[in-house]
């Protein structure tokens, strides 16, 4: 089990469900695996250290109370709370915040998750705001709303109905925490995604947490049967293990699109051919995907941060189209020779993030509980091999000049490099 967690977890319950596969039944009361969804819920609280449960109900409260009674809670303090009219899930939050001093973690009820609870609250509180919310790639983005961090640290969200073009592919995951500070802030407003974290971000008051563990809106009869697919493949298995997982790890430039002029512009941005398949083959089995990438242009002062997010945004807009995405993006912007007419000063630095110094591999292990000595990288460059050796992943080459590479994994084209790395994972 995770160190305690001093939250309460609040399990909203009470939506009307009029999408979902049973309309007449309860959410918490759908089956996936044998297991009933409360039980997932309950699996996931007490690995990472809950303590206290509340479920609070409304429409078809009765088979809620029912279904908490017959469940077995693992040692877990599971109280049910039934709302006398439901007014929106900030309302729902507002009647748990009553039963506990404790700061909440919001679970919305139709979620399938596994994620280290720990992680997100502490990362958190660190942050100073008052609400937080889980944030990773959606396969329907365009029916989710838009939740993304800047490099600055802002983050920006955007509703479903407005366009997303220059958004990366990150939404909520329906996970949210909130202090019983912010709770009162925000009391007068009706829903979490579409009212608190827009009024949050507007008064930077809303940290992000980006994640690569597992999470799925089991609200539409076809939803719940894609959860049910993934339990019984293993996907839900390795993709929400807590212990540390191994993953899939891409260079962006020469892997992902042409290592040439048009990668500078979401305008000329595009995909090398097939790699968007062998993606979403990584996403489909539950492998963590992950981008490393040296953009040294911003240092040299030929891309700014927001041209190139910008570009990082094409690139999850073009995946997302083929069916596919990345877990996370990280990047150095540094570079650390002088000389440049229109250089960024500050960004001219000797730093740990630039390949083949582990940084930023070694981030995004922390980040997301990666174990690099069962992982592999996919890149076109000295740089890339460099940083394989430094973190003791496997290295897969793309070059065209394989015949004179025979000591490594090396092939030609970065689809067929993608798929031999899937292969040494497994898939």
């Amino acid at each position: 089990m995770g160190d305690f967690v001093t939250v309460s977890a609040a399990i909203l319950a009470g939506g009307k469900g009029t999408r979902s596969a049973n309309p007449e039944q309860a959410k918490l009361a759908q089956v996936i695996d044998g297991k009933s969804l409360l039980e997932w819920h309950l699996q996931t609280l007490h690995q990472s250290g809950i303590q206290h449960v509340l479920v609070i109900a409304g429409h078809l409260s009765e088979q809620v109370q029912h279904i908490c009674s017959q469940v077995d809670p693992a040692g877990l303090e599971l109280q049910v709370v039934t709302e006398a009219e439901q007014q929106g899930t900030v309302s729902a939050a507002v009647l748990a915040a009553e039963q506990t001093d404790n700061d909440l973690l919001i679970v919305l009820g139709d979620i399938l998750m596994a994620f280290p609870v720990q992680d997100f609250i502490n990362q958190w509180r660190a942050s100073d705001r008052s609400v937080a919310v889980v944030v990773h790639p959606s396969r329907h983005p365009e029916d989710s709303d838009a939740v993304v961090r800047r490099h600055s640290g802002q983050v920006d969200v955007v509703s479903k109905s407005l366009p997303r073009q220059h958004l990366p592919n990150m939404s909520s995951a329906g996970i949210f925490a909130i202090s019983q500070t912010g709770l009162r802030k925000y009391a007068h407003l009706k829903d979490f995604g579409s009212d608190v974290l827009p009024a949050a971000a507007d008064s930077d008051d809303l940290f992000a947490f980006v994640s690569s563990h597992y999470f799925k809106d089991t609200g539409t009869a076809s939803r719940l049967h894609d959860a049910r697919d993934d339990v019984n493949s293993g996907a839900f298995a390795r993709r929400g293990a807590l212990q540390d997982r191994p993953a899939l790890l891409l260079d962006r430039d020469g892997v992902l699109n042409p290592d040439d002029s048009t990668a500078a512009s979401a305008d000329t941005y595009h995909l090398l051919p097939g790699v968007a398949r062998q993606i979403a083959r990584a996403n489909d089995r539950g492998i963590p995907v992950i981008v490393v990438t040296n953009q040294p242009a911003i240092a040299k002062g030929w891309l700014t941060f927001a041209a190139h997010e910008s570009v990082r945004a094409r690139m999850d807009e073009l995946l997302a189209l083929q069916g596919a995405f990345v877990d996370d993006y990280w990047f150095c912007p540094h570079h650390p020779d002088m000389g440049f007419t229109d250089e960024v000063p500050e960004l001219k630095v000797q730093c740990q993030c630039r390949k083949p110094s582990p940084g930023l591999a070694r981030g995004a292990a922390a980040a997301h509980r990666l174990d690099l000595s069962q992982s592999v990288l996919v890149g076109d460059s000295d740089r890339d091999r460099g940083l394989a050796e430094a973190t003791g992943m496997q290295f897969v080459h793309v070059s065209p000049d394989c015949h004179e590479l025979e000591r490594e994994d090396c092939y030609a084209d970065a689809q067929t490099a993608i798929a031999r790395a899937l292969e040494i994972l497994g898939c």
